[in-house]
Order: structure tokens, then sequence, then C-alpha cells
């Protein structure tokens, strides 16, 4: 009789922790599911560019943030590419009665053409305290690639998903999307503002959402 109770509880456990294994199965599989559907990708660029502030928390992967290149170079005419690693857990409020759906982004480069330009004043020193003008001067990007960028989608469990409504989206789109989640990185790690003619784009004039 302890033997048949015993095993019956056995039994009832490995059902209960299957149970639980393949609920956990079927959660993940319904993330990867949505994240695949490319309307839902358009939903989400669309929310991006129109009411990100409301619906997505973005928070930066701190190991997964840098860039590099050539960028610093104090003789402009040698500027000429920079690279770019730039990663996102997303906390998406696509439905207000769900709960948010989480998922990494990525931004990529080895290689974004650039260009540089500014001025630079030497000043004057070594005359009186108010004659003297300490050096000035400003740089800033006057060419920036952004289609150099790749922009990768991932569960949080680190699958790839494959972005299709970022890839059919039109170029402008593309642009302003990358734009979206890295300008103020680029600016803030670089230092110079993107003085480009496309950063006059905006969601607003350019039709698709």
């Amino acid at each position: 009789m302890f033997n048949k109770n015993f095993i019956k509880i056995i039994n009832e456990e490995v059902n209960k922790f299957d149970f639980l294994r393949n609920e956990d199965y079927l959660k993940e599989q319904e993330i990867t599911d949505l994240l695949q559907n490319e309307d839902f990708q358009k939903q989400f660029i669309c929310d991006s560019l129109l009411e990100r502030k409301s619906k997505i928390k973005a928070t930066v992967i701190e190991s997964r943030k840098r860039m590099g290149g050539n960028w610093e170079d104090d003789n402009f005419d040698d500027v000429s590419k920079a690279t770019l690693e730039y990663s996102l857990n997303i906390e998406y409020k696509y439905d207000q009665t769900k709960e948010p759906l989480k998922f990494d982004l990525s931004f990529y480069s080895d290689s974004i053409s650039i260009s540089k330009t500014g001025w630079y004043d030497s000043g004057r020193l070594g005359g009186t305290t108010d004659s003297d003008i300490e050096p000035s001067g400003e740089a800033w990007f006057d060419g920036f690639n952004w289609n150099d960028i790749s922009v990768d989608l991932n569960t949080t469990e680190g699958d790839k998903i494959e972005f299709k409504a970022f890839e059919h989206a039109p170029p402008k789109i593309k642009v302003l999307f990358i734009r979206e989640y890295t300008e103020s990185f680029i600016g803030n790690y670089t230092n110079m503002d993107i003085k480009t003619p496309e950063m006059r784009d905006s969601i607003q004039n350019v039709p698709y959402c």
C-alpha cells in the first residue's frame, strides 16, 4: 500500500513537472510566433517612430555598446569609417490588455562610411588676462551612411528572428528606425552632431505608418 501511494505521488509530481515544462515551451513558442509575424514587426517599427515613449521601454545592454574606427582623427581628411555595436533589451506594450513583450534589438557595423568637418581657432594666449582668447573649435559628421548599420531582432534566449518588416521597409524608414535607437548614443559617444541631408527626414513626411 505504501509503495503504491509512493509511486502515485511520484507520478503526480512528474506529470506536474511535464505540464509546467510544456506550458513554458508553449509560451515561448507563442512569443516567437508573434515576433516572426511581419504585421507585428511593422507595428513595432511604427510605434518606435510614433509612440516610443508610451509603448516601448529600451534598456541598454552595457556590455554591448561601443564605437570604434578613425572618427576621432584630428585630420578631417583621414576620417573615413566608424564601427558600432549597440544592443537593447526591449519591453514592448503592443497590446494594452497584455503584458509587455520582451526581446532584444541589436545594431552593428564593422564599417560605417563617414566624413567629418568643423573648425578650429587656436586662440591667442600669452598676453593679459583680458586679452587672452582660449582655443576653441567644433567638429561634426558631414557624412554618415546609416545604411551601413545592420539590425538584428532576437528573442531574450538569443534566437534570431528574421526581421522581414524592416527588410521590406522603404529606405528612408530603415534610416529613421536606426536613427531612432542609435542617434543619441552615437552623438553622446563621439561628442559630435550628425549634420547630413537625411537628418531633415521625419516619419511625418515619409508615408509608411
